[in-house]
């Protein structure tokens, strides 16, 4: 009987030490947090073993037999997606992050000054777009009104996006203009227009704005120079002269499917209300979609007695006269420059 009694015991402590061993690795196993650094991209269908089984390998689950278990009596599914798993995890919040179906993500970049063409070119080259879809959306009255724009034009807000790989044309459209509402919301809201801006406009409106910021966009590409160029704008719209912006001759022949690399004497009288040199005021709509440093310059102009610029090697040089404004041309062709106004 005593024997008995010693051999149950010691049963009993070898099953309580088993238990214990076994409690232990499982935590470890499970609970244990562990430096991660991983990409990781699961594809519909991917074999949970087999995703298991790399982990392991990569050193992040320590053990793919408990993982496993721990998933089916959970009741959790690997989803399809991309994960970017950093920081000190577990396994347990591993299989929890896999389980949430993240979106894989692609780099969209949409640069200042690019107009509806160019965004076109970009969409359809990163695959969210078919050719020619955006310039169908720029003229679709429905999603313009849903969208709460005039036109799309002037409204897409240049910047780098991070979207779902399988957002459609609309969506990626949705998500600039929506930016574009969120930078810009606030500054028009709380916007008083200087004296020089009401005088030259009229009625200022949030449209009349982007127009100039979208001239003074594609104009310079030099920060410092945007409100002195807005400004010159204003001054010929006072004084009643044409604004003569070379950008908008461009955008004139592109909204005619004209490609010009380079303009000549007699295109700068293109029939086209976008063609500065051909009308008096503002062209229709903005002529590409500018960044928000050329829309504070719109906003808040330099009030100079500039009416005239020509571009230099850097910058543009300014002056109050035509006469002026020609001594500079000849100087930059005598200097061996090239000159564009």
């Amino acid at each position: 009987m005593k024997r008995f009694f010693v051999v149950s015991l010691s049963v009993l402590l070898l099953i309580s030490l088993i238990s214990l061993f076994a409690i232990s690795y499982v935590d470890r196993a499970l609970f244990s947090k562990k430096p991660v650094s991983l990409s990781l991209r699961v594809e519909r269908g991917t074999s949970v073993k087999a995703l298991l089984k790399e982990l392991k390998e990569r050193n992040v689950v320590d053990n793919p037999l408990l993982a496993y278990i721990y998933l089916r009596l959970k009741e959790l599914k690997i989803k399809e997606g991309c994960y970017d798993l950093r920081g000190n995890l577990s396994t347990v919040e591993v299989l929890k992050e896999l389980s949430k179906g993240r979106p894989c993500l692609k780099k969209v970049t949409i640069p200042e000054g690019s107009d509806i063409f160019d965004l076109d070119r970009i969409l359809s080259k990163e695959g969210f777009c078919k050719s020619g879809e955006v310039l169908s959306l720029s003229e679709d009255k429905g999603f313009l009104s849903e969208l709460q724009i005039p036109h799309l034009e002037g409204y897409v807000y240049p910047d780098t996006y991070f979207v779902n790989e399988k957002a459609s044309c609309k969506d990626v459209i949705r998500t600039a203009v929506s930016h574009f509402k969120r930078v810009t919301g606030k500054l028009f809201s709380e916007y008083t227009p200087p004296r020089l801006v009401k005088k030259a406009l009229g009625e200022v409106t949030e449209e009349k704005l982007l127009v100039v910021a979208s001239i003074v966009e594609r104009e310079t590409n030099v920060k410092e120079e945007k409100p002195i160029i807005a400004g010159v704008i204003y001054n010929r719209l006072i004084r009643g002269m044409k604004l003569q912006c070379d950008p908008t001759v461009y955008y004139a022949y592109k909204k005619a499917g004209i490609k010009k690399k380079k303009l000549h004497r007699g295109d700068t009288s293109f029939p086209s209300p976008y063609n500065t040199y051909y009308v008096k005021g503002l062209p229709p709509t903005p002529i590409c979609n500018p960044g928000i440093d050329s829309i504070k310059a719109a906003m808040y102009p330099e009030e100079t007695r500039y009416l005239y610029f020509v571009a230099a090697e850097k910058g543009h040089i300014f002056s109050t006269s035509y006469n002026q404004h020609l001594k500079n041309i000849r100087k930059l062709y005598r200097d061996g420059k090239k000159v564009r106004n």
